[in-house]
């Protein structure tokens, strides 16, 4: 029987949540010598509702190889209108890698125990107290002291209300099930390409990834309440051909984070929270993870900083840092997706007349070679020219 008294050995750094987020940022301060816990409060490897897939620019953010957990390398990206093809792109080298989550972060937890990390598993966060170089962390197996605290632990994060940030973002709301196809006929269709589907669910878009034996398929909505969600997916299922599925196991909703408010904290002198958790996702795509792996190593080096100088000097140098790398990009993703998912009409025109200037420019967003600034200013500039919106709103 758990003693709820015992006080463990003080560590420089814990962090609460085992996802990629968590897991890196914990890597980064293992390797710089500190000593660092992580707390994850189910057992590794457990599954993750998440698409998956990585893109160039994130797995070029990585500090080491994932290989061992690529489930599939995609080479060919299609972009679509209700199932119509608008842009098709496919090329030698792959354009996105796909790996489930549920290995993904168990492999990138043991990295970080590999340079010294505790896991502690089976365990939930509870609260905190205390003044930074001083926290007292209270979890379900115990109480456990620490100098400063990282929340990496998703969306509605206990450690960002009990550190009393004042984190604010949009959602998208996402259901999605591992489908795994009646025949192999219907695997091959999907086994050698990604899909973004528009116009398949009001203000979202659906997706189909492939992963070897099955595919992650999913919808998504930026609507303020997603009624009717688990009948857009049955319908998305239908229009691309899978509703004769031998299995769906499993299909979870989750929230995914996209473009924080100006006014959002994610740090305080006591610590501060990552991924999910601080927000930050691509308002265009749903993607998470490059905002994961770029935001765990400006943590790193931000609480780094604070331990070389004073276990309570102020963070807030974080919150400026996270908003310099992403908040303009985002904002300009958030101006393109309000035109394609809250105008119907107007985004199926564009999407018809524009849908592979798009597509190729969002693929050298994702790859790293254009930013949404660039990728933004470029559209306005095209459609300031009469002749093209004239084709845009009469196509």
């Amino acid at each position: 029987m758990k003693e709820q008294n015992a006080v463990s050995p003080e560590y420089d750094v814990i962090v609460v949540g085992g996802g990629p987020a968590g897991a890196l940022t914990a890597y980064y301060l293992a390797a710089s010598g500190m000593k660092v816990l992580i707390l994850e409060k189910e057992r590794l490897p457990r599954y993750k509702a998440c698409g998956g897939g990585i893109t160039p620019r994130a797995l070029e953010a990585l500090p080491f190889d994932i290989s061992p957990v690529v489930t599939q390398a995609v080479s060919k990206a299609l972009m679509l209108y209700n199932n119509h093809p608008v842009f098709s792109h496919s090329q030698k080298t792959p354009l996105f890698t796909m790996v489930m989550r549920d290995d993904f972060d168990h492999f990138l937890v043991e990295q970080a125990v590999g340079l010294g990390a505790r896991l502690q598993e089976a365990t939930r966060f509870e609260s905190v107290c205390g003044p930074a170089g001083k926290l007292r962390v209270t979890t379900t197996q115990g109480v456990f002291k620490a100098k400063l605290l990282v929340g990496a632990d998703g969306v509605n994060s206990r450690v960002a209300k009990a550190l009393g940030l004042g984190v604010s973002t949009r959602y998208m709301t996402a259901l999605e099930g591992e489908v795994y196809p009646g025949t192999n006929l219907d695997l091959e269709r999907f086994s050698k390409a990604l899909h973004y589907d528009f116009g398949v669910i009001p203000k979202g878009y659906g997706w189909v990834f492939p992963k070897g034996d099955h595919l992650s398929v999913g919808v998504g909505t930026f609507a303020k309440k997603a009624t009717g969600i688990n009948r857009a997916f049955e319908r998305y299922l239908c229009l691309k051909g899978l509703s004769h599925a031998r299995k769906i196991s499993p299909l979870k909703g989750h929230l995914i984070p996209a473009l924080p408010r100006k006014s959002s904290q994610v740090s305080c002198d006591r610590g501060l929270v990552v991924g999910d958790a601080a927000g930050y996702g691509d308002p265009l795509t749903g993607e998470g993870l490059y905002y994961a792996f770029s935001g765990a190593k400006m943590a790193a080096d931000t609480l780094v900083e604070a331990m070389d100088t004073d276990p309570s000097h102020p963070m807030a140098a974080f919150d400026v840092k996270l908003k310099k790398a992403f908040f303009r990009e985002l904002t300009a993703a958030h101006a393109m997706a309000w035109v394609l998912y809250s105008l119907p009409g107007l985004s199926r025109r564009l999407l018809g007349a524009q849908g592979r200037n798009l597509g190729k420019s969002q693929l050298e967003v994702v790859a790293g070679r254009l930013s949404y600034t660039k990728l933004f200013a470029r559209l306005l500039l095209r459609m300031m020219n009469p002749v093209r919106v004239l084709s845009v709103l009469f196509r």
